[in-house]
């Protein structure tokens, strides 16, 4: 193996890694619920969330994180094509990365044998990219949705979080 192809394997393996936490994490959003607790956001997960037990009840705050019920829970179209994109432009990644590992660590030499295959794995590479980064420009649109309203304040919408002269802030 070339050192090249020993430099493109690692970079490959510390990106897929940045980009599995970096989507599993749901810290991408930070806002405040009903004034007690902070809240987080990502495309499926979130941290402490309101729950209402019964009807015509106060809701109380659940400290945890988790995804969400079930896919339709999620609380945007947009953050549900989100989840779906970035997620196959992981799961291409963490592939490519895990190919090129064994090609570089002589467990499979004859994977990356000819420029044809070469070109296959980075061009797999470049539409795994591509899908991360549009799953992150997509992700925006859906700041107009309840929860994000309701810990960052009314005036949260497309591409804007709020008015940060209020009490309630997001970043």
């Amino acid at each position: 193996m070339t050192v090249l192809c020993v430099l493109w394997a690692t970079l490959s393996t510390v990106a897929s890694i940045l980009a599995c936490s970096g989507f599993y994490l749901p810290y991408w959003i930070q806002g405040r619920l009903l004034g007690k607790a902070d809240a987080y956001f990502s495309s499926f997960r979130r941290c402490n969330y309101p729950r209402i037990r019964a009807p015509n009840t106060a809701p109380e705050i659940v400290y945890e994180c988790a995804r969400y019920s079930s896919f339709w829970d999620i609380p945007s179209g947009w953050w549900q094509a989100t989840t779906v994109t970035m997620g196959i432009g992981v799961a291409i990644a963490v592939i490519g990365a895990l190919t090129l590992l064994a090609a570089a660590s002589s467990f499979l030499p004859h994977i990356l044998k000819t420029p044809k295959q070469t070109r296959l794995l980075g061009s797999l590479q470049l539409l795994a990219a591509v899908m991360i980064c549009g799953g992150l420009v997509m992700y925006p649109i859906g700041w107009d949705n309840r929860e994000v309203r309701e810990s960052c304040g009314k005036g949260a919408n497309v591409y804007n979080l709020a008015n940060l002269l209020r009490l309630n802030w997001c970043r």
